[in-house]
């Protein structure tokens, strides 16, 4: 099947003059049964619910570490009895609430840190409650030392996680077999002064690391890539469904990695950070730590009923262009078409005629859209 998502959507939702309608920060967007819309706003840490027009209703929740507060909403779901629940990465817990809009429970569902100190990242929440996470279990990092060390050092990861899924009890319950996690390069600086050490860094960016994708909706998982390419499927309980390949991975066409460090290197402002960085960006580069070949993908994304969407990672694309997602549906004997998204625009709750999304104007302010997607029959099928 081919889908088409027109040019203009068919519903907007943010304002900066309406109250309550600004939008900061948003994480996740749903429609409910019910006709309203659900919108996990991250700036405000509050949940947001606008009617079928746009407009908005109410909100649940507030900052905080206390019953119904939230200090990082990340994924939301509509449970089967009506039921709005949240899944906070930050405090490891999901708050419920009730069809009425009351506290109903919440429960805590990850520590972020197990007895022998590996960490379980919590990716999704399920119809059911349950949430689909990632614990780690083997380290493999890689320590690089570039430019003045020891004041400076570049550590490489790339972790084996189990993927698992954790109970409303605190209940961890592996899924699948073990697999790579995310590549990341990160940066450690230390300095010496006023009588003591100061230690600090971050996340540094890298281009075509591998990053495992996952994504969660009502009863359905999905997560790649798996034995280089692969995606898998997987039912709520995650008893394996289907498992979709597409072409291998490829190398990145002649002269896009370099493009990459210019553009990086320019966000410098001293002449001598932009030499130190792009330094170290060529050696990395250079390294047999350094990917061979393209992601073969981009993100994921799951549709009503189980199909997988997988985007195509095009390293040519800026923010804004149009993305193109390859559709597998295990329905449908694994393949199941394409689909073209308007620019700009982050797909979050994919039904049989609809998608609801994210979307950036030129000035980065967000807006919650929904488009028609209209399904594209073949013509020889048309003109029967």
């Amino acid at each position: 099947m081919v889908y088409r998502v027109p040019d203009q959507p068919k519903l907007v939702i943010g304002s900066v003059d309406e109250p309550g309608s600004s939008l900061f920060g948003v994480t996740d967007a749903l429609f409910l049964r019910d006709g309203r819309i659900l919108i996990a706003d991250g700036g405000s840490r509050t949940l947001k619910f606008f009617d079928a027009q746009g407009g908005f209703l109410s909100s649940l929740g507030r900052p905080g570490d206390g019953p119904g507060e939230f200090r990082s909403i990340y994924r939301v779901a509509e449970f089967a009895d009506g039921r709005i629940a949240a899944l906070d990465i930050m405090l490891g817990r999901v708050t419920v609430f009730s069809t009425d809009g009351g506290l109903d429970e919440t429960y805590q569902v990850s520590r972020r840190f197990d007895e022998g100190g590996k960490m379980t990242r919590l990716f999704g929440l399920l119809a059911n409650g349950t949430v689909m996470g990632m614990g780690e279990v083997e380290d493999q990092g890689v320590e690089m030392h570039y430019g003045d060390y020891p004041s400076s050092a570049l550590t490489y990861r790339a972790p084996i996680v189990q993927p698992v899924l954790v109970d409303s009890a605190g209940h961890t319950v592996p899924f699948a077999r073990p697999l790579r996690g995310s590549q990341t390069v990160s940066e450690m600086r230390s300095s010496v002064g006023d009588g003591g050490i100061r230690v600090g860094g971050g996340l540094i960016s890298v281009p075509f690391l591998r990053t495992l994708q996952v994504a969660v909706r009502g009863d359905w998982i999905a997560l790649g890539p798996i034995d280089e390419y692969l995606v898998g499927a997987f039912d709520g309980d995650g008893t394996p469904r289907a498992f979709f390949g597409g072409p291998p991975p490829k190398e990145a066409p002649e002269g896009i990695p370099d493009a990459w460090v210019d553009r990086q290197v320019a966000k410098f402002r001293r002449a001598s950070e932009r030499r130190e960085w792009r330094d170290r960006y060529e050696e990395f580069l250079s390294s047999d730590l350094a990917p061979a070949t393209l992601p073969p993908f981009k993100s994921l994304a799951i549709q009503a009923g189980g199909a997988v969407w997988r985007e195509v990672y095009d390293p040519t694309l800026a923010d804004h262009d149009r993305t193109l997602w390859i559709i597998n549906d295990p329905e449908r004997s694994g393949f199941g078409g394409t689909v073209t998204l308007p620019p700009g625009f982050r797909p979050y709750d994919i039904g049989r005629d609809y998608v609801l999304g994210l979307w950036r104007d030129e000035f980065d302010i967000e807006f919650v859209r929904a488009y028609d997607l209209i399904e594209v029959k073949p013509l020889n099928l048309q003109q029967r």
